[in-house]
């Protein structure tokens, strides 16, 4: 049996609209006050399927009722970047995590989507929903996704939509509860599948939009399948390209997918033993880079690398650490750049690829075992 113990539930506010319109002059006088823990503890005393409880209540508890999850260990609330949205993300949280709250979960998380809201319809599209494709999908690389179940009840009619996408796409079932119904279904399965091939061909490319990237001059993608994945805005001579959402939701689910069958993607494990496995500073700046040495030896230790060796050196250069198909157009091996310090250095790494396959896996292996910090917004 799969033990399913996190539960992430997008929010939305109908719980302010069922406390305006109730009886209730209590709970209308602790909204009234943003009183967000005074308020979850009155909801306490509710039964949790009434419907002033709201649709996240609800259906959390609908979900716990029909033994959807096997405990409680984790409820990850992701509401929307408003006022309203922020503030019943709290009462949420106070709720959930409440000792007299028989539906108490050991660890309740809120975060907020950035770009969720309904006042800027550009943000909604090109930043909230690819937010919220990469907390799910962040959730479940911390987690694995056999642990977690989505409840898709409350929030946007988009977000609701898209979340079910997200779900499919990462193996994760989705809860939702209709709003004339008692307890809530799981979504059936949708034909949601995307060409690993393919992914695997543009990672590079995938990889580089998943943020913001100004290319200085006009892409000519000449592959139809790019249509739907990629979006770009010219503006003051720039040419700023970036993922749609639904290219996040396939950026994210193909690396999911990748997880699963890493190991029969990369190539044999090399024969050397590490401790004699070589690193060559060709460019005669070793001691010179801070943290480059340290940063090679824990390179030289992945199982399919055979050798290290720098060949450019600039100690007044910075850019962001990444690795990239051979310049060389070896297809065992693979370009490495190191930014510290103000300074770059280039180097590459031999494999024990044999084919153009595994060294696309090897390249998105190292992305992701040494991955560079992201600022996203």
């Amino acid at each position: 049996m799969t033990m399913r113990d996190i539960l992430i539930c997008t929010v939305g506010t109908s719980l302010i609209g069922n406390i305006e319109h109730s009886d209730n002059p209590k709970l209308k006088k602790l909204y009234e006050d943003k009183n967000a823990k005074g308020l979850a503890v009155e909801l306490c005393g509710v039964s949790s399927d009434a419907r002033l409880c709201g649709a996240e209540i609800n259906s959390i508890n609908s979900i716990i009722e029909k033994g959807h999850l096997t405990s409680k260990n984790l409820l990850k609330l992701l509401v929307s970047d408003t006022e309203s949205g922020k503030f019943i993300g709290q009462v949420l949280k106070q709720y959930f995590g409440n000792a007299r709250n028989r539906n108490r979960f050991e660890e309740v998380d809120c975060e907020v989507v950035e770009g969720l809201t309904d006042t800027d319809v550009y943000r909604f599209k090109t930043e909230g929903l690819r937010n919220l494709v990469r907390k799910i999908g962040d959730t479940a690389l911390k987690y694995t996704s056999n642990r977690i179940l989505i409840n898709a009840t409350g929030g946007y009619k988009a977000q609701i939509s898209f979340a079910g996408m997200i779900g499919q796409a990462l193996d994760i079932p989705v809860c939702y509860l209709f709003e004339r119904f008692t307890e809530v279904i799981e979504l059936p399965p949708q034909p949601v599948s995307f060409d690993l091939s393919f992914w695997l061909e543009y990672s590079d490319f995938f990889f580089d939009l998943d943020e913001i990237i100004d290319t200085g001059k006009k892409l000519e993608l000449t592959d139809d399948r790019f249509a739907a994945l990629v979006e770009h805005i010219e503006e003051d001579c720039k040419y700023l390209y970036t993922l749609s959402p639904t290219g996040q939701l396939f950026h994210e689910s193909l690396q999911h997918h990748f997880r699963r069958q890493r190991d029969c993607l990369l190539p044999a494990p090399c024969a050397v033993p590490v401790g004699k496995r070589k690193i060559r500073f060709e460019d005669s700046n070793k001691g010179k880079h801070s943290g480059l040495e340290n940063y090679l030896k824990k390179i030289i230790e992945v199982p399919y690398v055979k050798e290290i060796y720098t060949h450019y050196y600039n100690p007044n250069l910075t850019r962001k650490n990444t690795f990239r198909k051979s310049s060389k157009g070896i297809d065992s091996q693979i370009e490495g750049w190191f930014c510290n310090a103000g300074a770059l250095t280039k180097f590459d790494i031999i494999t024990t690829s044999v084919r153009i396959s595994e060294q696309r896996a090897c390249l998105i292996d190292l992305r992701e075992r040494f991955p560079a910090p992201k600022a996203r917004k």
